[in-house]
């Protein structure tokens, strides 16, 4: 019977009314490359081709006063290389990052660090491409999408830019310093990174440090990360969940769709080659890593619809 009306309870749960703001679709794109780019045209050409860029992209640079201004990092003009072409899409549209390394390595972030970061930054629908033509830390690249929203006139919150950055510190940091030890891969970080935001964000987001770290170990356990990370790398990552909380943004009007965009970023790491290499690992070393919480939140929802329904009805008499 509920198999049956399974088709039924997913549109209904679909046509339920969402508390969020639109995000507006730009009608061009804009290219940020990195400052150091400015006086090499060779370096320049390479990358324009790497990121597609139209003859129609609003064209900025990024330099060390954006750095600073959007991660509180400082950086010279010369280092700035790795550039980003963006276009905002219309709400629902999802984030979508490629990164382009056929000329040069991204030597220390992941795709899925990007994305984690930029959800976190309040970023979930655009398309974006990043890349170098030469091989960069990738470290930059951020302050080039945040430059890129100011240039169309949006605002972008900087408490939410510097919970971003200290994400995007952390996961590489920890990743440095686990790059050698068994049965970790940043994969896994990102995965359960992604789904403690997850969890708070159903549980209303506005949790105790206690109910967070809960949550933290109970996501340790399901990527087979228990045992693995040093306490001070788990104490950073729960300074950071409660950092981007007490930001607002898992109550904002932005929250659905970081939840659906965190969603999707799930399914992205489950289905990567190097998820799948560390479920393995994680196997040989007695160990499981859960594929995804997604279905035990679409439960989740089909069993608070239907309390919904019966607290309707009982309502009405």
């Amino acid at each position: 019977m509920i198999r049956k009306m399974m088709p039924l309870i997913i549109v209904l749960l679909l046509l339920m009314p969402l508390n969020v703001k639109a995000a507006s679709e730009w009608n061009q794109a804009v290219t940020v490359y990195g400052a150091g780019l400015e006086n090499n045209q060779e370096l320049l050409d390479a990358t324009s081709e790497i990121l597609g860029v139209m003859e129609e992209d609003k064209i900025e640079y990024v330099r060390s006063g954006d750095v600073e201004k959007y991660l509180g990092v400082t950086y010279d003009d010369s280092v700035l290389k790795s550039s980003i072409r963006i276009l905002q899409k219309d709400e629902g549209q999802g984030l979508d990052i490629t990164v382009d390394e056929s000329m040069g390595q991204i030597t220390k972030i992941t795709e899925e660090t990007y994305k984690n970061a930029l959800l976190t930054s309040g970023i979930t629908d655009a398309e974006v491409v990043i890349g170098a033509a030469e091989d960069v830390t990738g470290e930059s690249a951020l302050s080039g999408i945040y430059k890129a929203y100011e240039a169309q006139g949006e605002e972008i919150d900087p408490e939410r830019t510097q919970n971003a950055q200290d994400e995007l510190e952390a996961i590489s940091d920890i990743a440095e310093e686990n790059s050698n030890v068994e049965g970790f891969s940043q994969e896994q970080l990102n995965k359960m990174i992604t789904e403690i935001k997850i969890q708070v964000i159903e549980a209303g987001g506005n949790l105790s440090e206690g109910e967070i770290r809960n949550i933290v170990g109970e996501e340790l356990e399901a990527n087979g990360l228990n045992g693995v990370l040093e306490q001070d790398q788990i104490d950073r990552i729960t300074v950071i969940i409660m950092n981007i909380q007490d930001s607002g943004l898992f109550q904002s009007e932005e929250a659905q769709r970081l939840l659906d965009s965190s969603k999707n970023l799930i399914d992205d790491i489950t289905s990567s080659e190097g998820f799948q290499d560390a479920k393995d690992s994680a196997q040989e070393l007695g160990k499981d890593i859960q594929e995804s919480g997604a279905w035990e939140s679409f439960k989740n929802a089909v069993s608070d619809f239907f309390k919904a329904i019966v607290d309707f009805f009982r309502s009405l008499f």
